[in-house]
C-alpha cells in the first residue's frame, strides 16, 4: 500500500524533526562507557513508549548493544516518550528517511502493509510460546521482508504479551454471555471492534488518555489490555476489579529502518550494517526474560489490590464466536492470503 503526503504533511513532518534535533535525549540514552569522542555512525532511533512501558526496554536494550558492540563506533541518537511523535509520525517518518530507525506497534505497519493487519486478529496464537514461536520463525521474517517493498527494512519482532478483558462491574467473563451488556472500549480499530462485538461485548473505540475517567465516570464498563499496562495506568483505582484472561488478542512491537539508508550503509560500513541487522535478534532473549518478570511481577500486584483474576471456561467458545471477524476481514483485506492463517495455525502443533 503506498503512502500519498500531502505537502503539508510532509513540512509539519520536517519541522517536528527539525525541532527536536536539539532535545535532550532520554534518561536511557545516556553514552555508553567507552564510546570513542567521534563515532563513524550517527542515527536517529524514535519511538512512543516511555520507560514504564516495557516494550520499551527492546528499543533501549539495542540501542546499548549497538554502541557496546561497534566500541563506541556507533553513537544512537535516542528519542523515547513520543519526543519526535507518535508511533504513526514516527513510521511515516522513517519511510521518508528523516528517522533512520523507529519502534512501534505492529498495528502501526498497517498503514503501509495491510497484510500486518492479521496480527490483530483475534484467537490467531493459542499461547506465548506459538506467538513467540510464530513472529520469531519463518512466518515472521516474511512478514519484516515485506517491508521491503515499501522503502522499510524490517529487523524483528517482540512479543507484548495478550490482551485480556477486565471491567468495573465486578463480573467474571467466564463465557461469551458474560459479556453481554457490557461496554468495552477498544482501539479505534475495525478489527478490534469486529472482533469485541463478535464475542458478546458492544465495543467502544475510545482514546487511551480517556479510558480511565470513562471507566470512573461509567461511559465505558470495561476495557482490555495486558497486566502491565492495567498495572501502570492503575485500573484499579477506576474500579476495574475483574481481570478475565481472555487471551484474545496478541501484541507485538515491529523495529523498522529506513532501507534505502540501510542499503548505504552496507556500502560503506558493511560490519556495521551487519550490526544493526544482527544485534535486534541477539536481545531477545533478554527482552523476553524482562517482559515475562514485568507481567509476571504486575499479576502479583493485581492480587496484591484485590482485582479477582479469573480463566474462561471454554476458550473455544470465543474462538467460534469471532470466526465471523475472519470473514470479514479477509473481505476487507483480499490481498492477504488466507492460507497465511492456515500457516500461522500450524505452528501451534
Amino acid at each position: 500500500m503506498k503512502i500519498v503526503y500531502k505537502k503539508t504533511l510532509l513540512i509539519s513532518l520536517l519541522g517536528i524533526i527539525l525541532a527536536n534535533c536539539g532535545c535532550k535525549e532520554s534518561k536511557g540514552s545516556q553514552p555508553s562507557k567507552g564510546l570513542k569522542s567521534k563515532p563513524e555512525l550517527v542515527f536517529r532511533f524514535a519511538l512512543q513508549p516511555n520507560p514504564a512501558n516495557k516494550a520499551w526496554e527492546a528499543a533501549n536494550l539495542v540501542k546499548e548493544e549497538l554502541e557496546r558492540q561497534s566500541d563506541g563506533r556507533i553513537k544512537v541518537m535516542f528519542y523515547d516518550s513520543g519526543i519526535l511523535g507518535a508511533e504513526r509520525q514516527l513510521l511515516e517518518t522513517c519511510y521518508l528517511g528523516m528517522i533512520e530507525m523507529v519502534q512501534c506497534t505492529s498495528s502501526v505497519v498497517t498503514t503501509i502493509d495491510p497484510v500486518f493487519s492479521l496480527l490483530d486478529m483475534p484467537y490467531l496464537f493459542v499461547n506465548e510460546d506459538h506467538h513467540k514461536k510464530v513472529m520469531n520463525g519463518a512466518i515472521g521474517q516474511e512478514l519484516l521482508d515485506g517491508l521491503n517493498r515499501h522503502r522499510l527494512k524490517g529487523l524483528a519482532f517482540y512479543s507484548c504479551g495478550f490482551r485480556n478483558i477486565f471491567n468495573a462491574q465486578g463480573r467474571e467473563i467466564r463465557r461469551p454471555i458474560d459479556l453481554s451488556g457490557l461496554k468495552i472500549r477498544v482501539m479505534e480499530s475495525p478489527v478490534m471492534i469486529d472482533s469485541l462485538n463478535a464475542m458478546g461485548a458492544s465495543a467502544t473505540p475510545l482514546s487511551a488518555g480517556e479510558l480511565f475517567q470513562a471507566l470512573r465516570t461509567g461511559v465505558v464498563d470495561g476495557a482490555e489490555n495486558n497486566p502491565q499496562v492495567f498495572i501502570s495506568e492503575k485500573f484499579y483505582e477506576a474500579g476495574c476489579m475483574n481481570y478475565s484472561l481472555t487471551m484474545h488478542f496478541a501484541n507485538q512491537h515491529v523495529l523498522v529502518v529506513n532501507n534505502e539508508w540501510l542499503e548505504k550503509l552496507k556500502k560503506t560500513h558493511p560490519d556495521l550494517y551487519q550490526l544493526i541487522c544482527d544485534v535486534p535478534r541477539q536481545v531477545m532473549e533478554e527482552y523476553n526474560r524482562r517482559w515475562d518478570e514485568a507481567v509476571n511481577a504486575a499479576i502479583d500486584e493485581m492480587k496484591e489490590h484485590k482485582v479477582v483474576i479469573n480463566e474462561v471456561d471454554d476458550i473455544n467458545a470465543f474462538i467460534e464466536r469471532v470466526e465471523c471477524a475472519y470473514d470479514d476481514f479477509f473481505k476487507r483485506y483480499p490481498q492477504v492470503d488466507r492460507n497465511l492463517v492456515k500457516r500461522i495455525r500450524q505452528e501451534s502443533k
